[in-house]
């Protein structure tokens, strides 16, 4: 293998390495929802959270993003909005993956 085919193959994985970078960081700011005007964040530890609480209660209180008390009163509504979010970001995510599988070909 000579300098230029190692150049090639380095700034390929480079650029392979920024765009995962970039597209995990657009799939975590999707995961950003808004409920009743306070701001979650879709991801696993809500999701379980959110779960967990529900098998055990009606309505219960959780703390938004920015640490705030939000009187959950229909936890099946608002898990369903969470999963839904969380699957739509990282099914994209997924999508972007496989265009850098594609490049390494």
């Amino acid at each position: 293998m000579d300098i230029s085919e190692l150049k090639r193959q380095s700034d390929l994985s480079y650029d392979t390495a920024i765009a995962k970078r970039n597209a995990l960081e657009r799939a975590r700011s999707r995961m950003v929802m808004v409920y009743r005007e306070h701001i979650f964040r879709a991801d696993a530890e809500t999701i379980c959270l959110v779960s967990t609480l529900k098998e055990h209660n009606d309505h219960f209180f959780v703390l938004d993003s920015n640490s705030n008390p939000v009187e959950i009163d229909n936890p099946t509504e608002f898990l369903e909005l969470l999963i839904s979010r969380n699957q739509e970001a990282i099914n994209a995510y997924h999508q972007m993956s496989k265009t850098f599988a594609k490049r390494g070909d």
